[in-house]
């Protein structure tokens, strides 16, 4: 039950029970004057009430859905109808909006869309990796309902300045004119874990001897191939490199064999996937340089964690986090397709590891929900 008197808001989240950040982002705004409704279409009974607050939080009422089936991903027009159509029998009639946040364009923001043409509710959209990389790449028969998605939306919300480049440049140019004004980038933040413990490096590097930390799905897209081509030419360099892999995935096996043929296989250990924090701290405090060189991110949560470690990062150009430092600042940029690159960011970056290091410390200070949080309830 909601409790005190606040703006109304509801969430339309589509994938609220497969990511905590969306838990971390409404337990924050929770501590504003917003009273929020957190609609949850879902396919399985199975994910009722995963993510969900505490009772005790009184201002946030969820609605978890089970109204989904296996066909509603090719049938995307009854899909958002029907979740219109039960989110004004039991939201709409019992506890009405001021304002809707959807946290997709196609999924969301199409429900928030016919809700808005039928009452009127003003909302704000969120642009995720999904709607650039699948809806708008091949659902191109949708790009019409779209456009209308956009231009009718109050802001639009990028989590990073790549993705915002990368949708602007797609959009047909009058589209692109029409929506520049309502453009934002507002950032994911870490859990508040990360930040309590967060420390920098107390030390530079002055031997050849560096630990390296990958953590993501063993898939063609994270490119963990690249950073193992590297490690080999790095050794070739004259450098003691040991790579520390977490993460499991489908390429898992073509990875061991590549560090096997290349024979570096006892540089590089394989962890499997980690869900401990505490373990997970630990793995990035014996690191020195943590490299994902990934051919999408739409923004790359692992990044901050990691600086929240003092560890320098190394990450794809036009990518995740590019474009929310300078190059130098918190590590390098390159490119996925050359694995020579991360060699020469690994060199740049030992060259002033504990100037490098204390900023990574400093930056990632900025990516908190308390303060990400504000930036969403001033645009409500």
């Amino acid at each position: 039950m909601l409790g005190r008197e606040g703006m109304k808001l509801l969430h339309i989240c589509s994938y609220y029970v497969g990511n905590k950040l969306y838990k971390n982002m409404v337990e924050n705004l929770a501590t504003k004057n917003i009273d929020q409704t957190v609609y949850i279409p879902v396919r399985s009974k199975a994910h009722l009430g995963k993510n969900k607050l505490p009772e005790s939080v009184r201002t946030v009422d969820y609605k978890y859905r089970n109204i989904l089936n296996k066909f509603d991903r090719f049938f995307f027009k009854r899909k958002i109808n029907k979740q219109k159509k039960d989110i004004e029998k039991n939201v709409i009639n019992k506890n009405p909006p001021e304002v809707i946040h959807a946290h997709t364009v196609f999924s969301d923001g199409g429900t928030a869309y016919l809700l808005n043409k039928k009452y009127g509710i003003k909302y704000i959209l969120n642009v995720r990796n999904t709607d650039i990389n699948y809806y708008y790449k091949y659902a191109i028969h949708l790009r019409p309902f779209m456009y209308k998605i956009l231009l009718n939306a109050e802001s639009i919300v990028f989590i990073s300045h790549a993705y915002k480049r990368r949708m602007h440049s797609l959009l047909p140019s009058h589209i692109s004119k029409k929506i520049e004004q309502k453009l934002h980038v507002i950032p994911n933040g870490i859990d508040e874990y990360w930040h309590k413990n967060a420390e920098a490096k107390d030390y530079s590097i002055q031997s050849k001897k560096i630990n390296l930390l990958f953590i993501g799905s063993i898939n063609k897209n994270k490119n963990l191939y690249a950073t193992i081509l590297a490690c080999k030419r790095l050794m070739e360099e004259g450098y003691d490199v040991t790579l520390h892999v977490i993460g499991n995935g489908p390429k898992l096996e073509d990875a061991e064999k590549l560090c096997a043929d290349l024979s570096i296989q006892d540089n590089v250990i394989f962890y499997g996937y980690i869900d401990d924090k505490k373990r997970l701290l630990s793995i990035y405090r014996s690191s020195d340089i943590f490299v994902m060189p990934s051919y999408r991110e739409t923004f790359g949560l692992v990044y901050i964690e990691a600086m929240s470690q003092g560890l320098p990062v190394i990450y794809s150009r036009n990518q995740g986090i590019d474009g929310y430092f300078i190059d130098g600042e918190v590590g390098y940029s390159i490119d996925p397709n050359d694995f020579k690159s991360i060699v020469i960011a690994v060199e740049k970056i030992v060259r002033k590891y504990d100037v490098i290091s204390y900023n990574c410390y400093l930056e990632s200070k900025k990516f908190n929900w308390k303060e990400i949080s504000s930036f969403y309830s001033n645009i409500y």
